[in-house]
């Protein structure tokens, strides 16, 4: 009988070394998850701030423009 339960606590004990690893490897895999997760945000904020900015820079040209053709028209 206690052979028996000196196994059950082996087998317990190996079971319980192979869930800690197993906790271990998630932890590893969640951190890897979260820290790219951070660099792809910050990859299309940089991709949406260059197109606004070509946006704005182009709609600030075509108003400058249209700002003379009206000075031009104004003075004739």
């Amino acid at each position: 009988m206690d052979k028996k339960i000196l196994e059950i606590l082996m087998d317990m004990s190996k079971d319980l070394k192979e869930v800690k690893t197993g906790v271990q490897d998630v932890k590893e895999t969640v951190n890897r998850i979260e820290v790219s997760q951070n660099e792809d945000v910050i990859a299309i904020l940089k991709v949406n701030k260059k197109k606004t900015d070509f946006e704005v820079d182009y709609l600030n040209n075509r108003l400058t423009e249209m700002v003379k053709r009206i000075y031009v028209l104004e003075n004739k």
